[in-house]
């Protein structure tokens, strides 16, 4: 248990390296990315071979060709092609979100302004709600409140989110606060100022009709919302967890396995314990989740566990670490006191063994005995592609269950590489650093991974074909 808790968990640490005198290019930011890459990241030593190193020195090539010609201000795109090479959802170009003075009054004087009516928009979705593009609404993150309308009238492709009411010094409502591309895969380019005005370019993209995942960020949707999706987001926080009652179910929706909402989703069970009981079907909503540790849900796993355990396919195989200056500082930081006994065990054999794969624990651990609760209630898992990292642990917690199904889409199939460490590229600029997975589930990767393909549902369902997901996960489960 405690290896899978570690290496579930993303723990994330920044490390400011010391400045060079060389002024910092593209081309030089793409070359520090590349080393401190192949100096860190098990996945590069474990899979890039073969043709897959013959593609990759195409692929680096190739970029490195462009860096020489892009401009420091327009790289990140290409930093982004580079670490999407990989296909590793734990593998990405963190982007500063503390911008300096000057970036950042640059950034406010840009802010362009539009004036809204926000009842006039919501009786406009209404009159074309046959043609009201998803992510046409009113979103909330927390106090802050936006409304996401088209570009122009006739723009069926360019969208502004637009501030209704102040929520941080500095910015008012009418205020544009992000710009959104439709892309031809259905998510969204996404260009975000966030509160202290530092500029992200995202992906965004919607799931279960509600949750917009901004990776980092998510927002929740007030209107319009089908009547078969209302009330299954809390209000106020959009991460935190909801238990609703049903005739036929109980409804778990967890958008985040943020350690800080555990309380919360425990506290919720607990009212909700007899009413689970009571009815043949308890439903775990996990699509969309944005992962964050997966002890987060503990208080659900035995209501998921049965004594009698089914296995999966990513079950076998010991977490190693690759050894090297930076793993064995963030194996100081991440694991816990220097004093701890595994702390110290690891440290040590990753000094011992630089340039190779260390196991994280000196010997298997012993399983332990799941505890579950006693009870004649099913248990369906609803993911999709947006399901990952954590709650992907939670997904194989069901898989594993033999009161459980997995309904959905494939998960993002994040757990091959975890727990993410974010270190400095050393360029004298700070708008950008590596974030890279720290832990590999296991050294005969990439046999038996589940990353470009995720975690397949055991009822397979596209969540677009139907109208009321509950109501026909509930008739699937009869």
């Amino acid at each position: 248990m405690h290896r899978l808790l570690l290496a579930a968990t993303t723990v994330v640490a920044l490390v400011v390296p010391s400045l060079p005198a060389q002024a910092p290019t593209c081309a030089l930011t793409l070359d520090s990315l590349d080393a401190k890459l192949r100096q860190n990241y098990a996945a590069f030593h474990l899979e890039v071979r073969g043709p897959r190193r013959a593609a990759y020195d195409t692929m680096r090539a190739r970029l490195s060709r462009e860096s020489r010609q892009q401009g420091i201000d327009g790289c990140f795109p290409l930093l982004t092609r580079y670490t999407s090479w990989f296909g590793d959802p734990h593998l990405f170009v963190f982007q500063n979100q503390a911008p300096d003075s000057a970036e950042r009054a640059a950034h406010r004087a840009a802010v362009q302004r539009r004036e809204i009516d926000v009842d006039a928009l919501r009786r406009e979705w209404v009159e074309r709600r046959n043609d009201v593009d998803p992510i046409e609404g009113i979103w909330y993150d927390g106090a802050t409140e936006l409304a996401v309308v088209r570009a122009t009238p006739e723009s069926r492709s360019h969208f502004v989110a637009v501030l209704t009411r102040g929520d941080t010094t500095g910015w008012d409502a009418g205020d544009e606060r992000a710009l959104f591309i439709r892309r031809s895969d259905g998510g969204y380019d996404a260009t975000l100022l966030t509160r202290n005005f530092a500029r992200l370019k995202l992906v965004a993209r919607i799931h279960r009709g509600t949750v917009l995942r901004l990776s980092p960020g998510m927002w929740g949707k007030r209107f319009p919302v089908a009547p078969a999706d209302s009330g299954y987001l809390d209000s106020a926080d959009v991460h935190r967890p909801r238990v609703v009652v049903r005739e036929h179910s109980v409804v778990v929706s967890i958008p985040s396995h943020d350690p800080r909402y555990a309380f919360a989703l425990d506290r919720a069970l607990r009212a909700a314990d007899t009413a689970i009981r009571a009815r043949p079907l308890l439903i775990v909503d996990l699509r969309g989740n944005e992962g964050g540790g997966s002890m987060m849900s503990r208080a659900l796993h035995p209501y998921i566990t049965t004594a009698d355990q089914r296995p999966t396919p990513y079950d076998s195989g010991t977490a190693v670490m690759w050894s090297s200056p930076a793993q064995v500082a963030y194996a100081r930081r991440a694991f816990g006191p220097d004093t701890s006994l595994f702390v110290r065990s690891l440290v040590s054999r990753l000094e011992a063994r630089p340039g190779t794969l260390v196991p994280l624990e000196e010997a298997p651990a012993r399983p332990m005995q799941e505890p579950s609760h006693a009870g004649a209630w099913k248990v369906a898992v609803l993911v999709d592609g947006g399901t990952v990292s954590a709650a992907e642990v939670l997904v194989l917690r069901a898989l594993r269950s033999s009161r459980s199904a997995v309904i959905g889409e494939p998960t993002a199939g994040a757990l091959d590489y975890q727990s993410v460490s974010i270190v400095g590229l050393g360029t004298g600029d700070r708008r950008w650093a590596l974030g890279y997975p720290t832990i590999a589930a296991h050294a005969d990767l990439p046999a038996r991974g589940m990353r470009g393909q995720g975690i397949r549902p055991t009822m397979p369902l596209a969540w677009a074909s139907v109208r009321d997901a509950y109501a026909s996960v509930e008739r699937l489960m009869r």
